[in-house]
């Protein structure tokens, strides 16, 4: 399938040949027949923290192990067998796991277990001919029932509805409320990705309204104007230039 034309100032082009867009803590990687939502890579740290934490503990009852109390030596054994495997889990799932994959080849969309399923296992499986249309909604644009003022973030939220009516999330945008256009273009591309890999439609808040932009420079293309009917000047002949003369 051919590659869907996205806005580079929300694209990153990547050596692969695949497309980035960055998200809420996940980034989407975009191929020719393949739509991958996954954790960022800075989700690393804290499985990486736990490690630590583990070999640490492992060190210091290697080397003073026997001038610790008994129970303090317990709490460190039943720490660690409860840390080394959830944190190598999480490393596996932020480094290779993804949380949705959308796959042209397989003609469907998977949801991945998360966390402690390290990303790979299957969660929900939704074939392309079960979904009825993808939606994009955003929170935090009405005004507050309290302080009758708009919220200072937007939410944007990129929905997978089924033909059943089930919503099933794919990917979340938070944005200062003065970066909302951005935070719609993130979930738009995103979003416009997918529909076209599952033949479906995608559909947009009311207010907001679709703006072809140029994909290199980002900046909307002005629409083409109507042409105006050209007018030809009439060529008035020799009979009608004689009218009204007197001979």
């Amino acid at each position: 399938m051919a590659d869907v034309p996205l806005p580079s100032h929300v694209v990153i082009a990547r050596r692969d040949g695949k497309r980035e867009v960055l998200l809420h803590r996940s980034v989407a990687l975009i191929g020719a027949g393949k739509v991958e939502i996954r954790s960022a890579r800075s989700t690393v740290v804290l499985p990486l923290l736990g490690l630590a934490l583990s070999a640490g503990a492992g060190y210091l009852m290697a080397t003073r192990g026997g001038a610790l109390p008994f129970w303090v030596l317990v709490v460190m054994l039943l720490a660690m067998l409860f840390l080394v495997p959830l944190s190598m889990m999480g490393l596996v799932s932020s480094v290779v796991g993804a949380d949705v994959v959308v796959d042209a080849a397989k003609n469907s969309a998977t949801w991945q277990q998360g966390y402690l399923g390290m990303g790979v296992g299957t969660k929900e499986l939704v074939p392309f001919e079960k979904i009825d249309h993808l939606e994009v909604t955003v929170e935090g644009a009405a005004a507050d029932r309290w302080q009758n003022l708009p919220d200072d973030l937007r939410q944007f939220q990129l929905t997978l509805v089924k033909k059943s009516g089930r919503r099933l999330k794919l990917a979340q945008v938070p944005v200062p409320a003065y970066g909302q256009t951005d935070g719609m273009d993130r979930t738009l591309a995103v979003g416009q990705a997918i529909a076209a890999m599952a033949g479906t439609t995608i559909r947009i808040p009311e207010g907001w309204d679709l703006v072809e932009v140029d994909t290199e420079t980002g900046r909307p293309v002005p629409s083409p104007k109507p042409a105006a009917a050209s007018r030809r000047p009439r060529k008035r002949t020799q009979k009608q230039e004689n009218n009204g003369r007197s001979h």
